[in-house]
This record gives structure tokens, sequence and C-alpha cells, in this order.
């Protein structure tokens, strides 16, 4: 769906069924990013920042350097010193350096970042049932393997 006038995006057929598999899956992707950027919208903060938000939470309370955030985003290409600095001013995150290396430093969740991941948790589970519905149990376990073997080497 385009988001600008709620029509169908117009997709032509190709004679590959990779080129179409591939644009296909694009825009369910974009989709569905568009959806979680929504539901982070409602407070302030998009997808790629609730992502960091949820990385940390599952580290917390010893935090993660920058790049050990990055190897857990799902799109690498993210610019995390942007993402963390503005998580930091919005008081979601604190930074540390280590005693180790200075040169390093640690992000940690703060409370404040906790209270909101949970504040987005049942706005999430409103669009998980939505977006669940969409397919069946198994032609989502489905998708989940084929994708899977995409990416897999």
């Amino acid at each position: 769906m385009n988001s600008q006038n709620s029509q169908p995006t117009q997709v032509h057929q190709h004679n590959n069924p990779a080129l179409d598999a591939i644009i296909q899956t694009s825009i369910a992707a974009e989709y569905i990013r568009q959806q979680v950027d929504g539901v982070c919208g409602k407070l302030g903060i998009n997808g790629t920042q609730y992502n960091v938000l949820r990385i940390l939470k599952r580290h917390h309370p010893q935090g993660c350097s920058r790049g050990e955030i990055l190897t857990h985003l799902i799109e690498k290409s993210v610019d995390v010193t942007r993402v963390i600095d503005a998580l930091e001013r919005r008081g979601f995150v604190e930074r540390a350096r280590t005693t180790s290396d200075r040169r390093l430093s640690l992000s940690m969740i703060t409370s404040t970042g906790i209270t909101l991941l949970t504040d987005l948790d049942a706005e999430f589970m409103i669009l998980l049932k939505d977006i669940g519905n969409k397919l069946e149990n198994e032609q989502w376990l489905n998708l989940s393997q084929l994708c899977k073997l995409l990416y897999k080497e």
C-alpha cells in the first residue's frame, strides 16, 4: 500500500520469479517498517531507536558498545552514534566510559527508557495481532524459513 493515498502499490509482473519475490519482499518490509514507526511515533521515537532500546534492554545493566549494538541491528547502515545521541538527549540512554579503554563507551538503557518500552508493549501487541492475522501460523512459519534461506550462507 502507498501510505500517501492508501492505494495498492503498482507492481509490474516480470518474467523472473526471483525479481518478483525481491520486489514483494521489499514492499512488505517497508510496510512493516512504516507500521512500527507509526507505533513508535506515538511516543516520539522511530523504529530504529526502538530497536536500539530493545537491544540495550536485553543487555541491561552492563550495556553495549556502539559496535555491539550495530551487530544486533537488522539495518546495518544506521548511524548508531546519532541514534544513541538522540536517545541520550531524551534521557532513555546514558553512556559510561570503560575503565580498560577510555576511548570505548558503553550505552545503557535508563529506567526512563525501560518505562518507554513498557508503554510501547501494549501498542506492539495490537500491531502484532493486526499484522499476524494477515497470514495463518503455518504461512508465517514458511515465510520465516524462506527468508532465512536467502541470507544464510
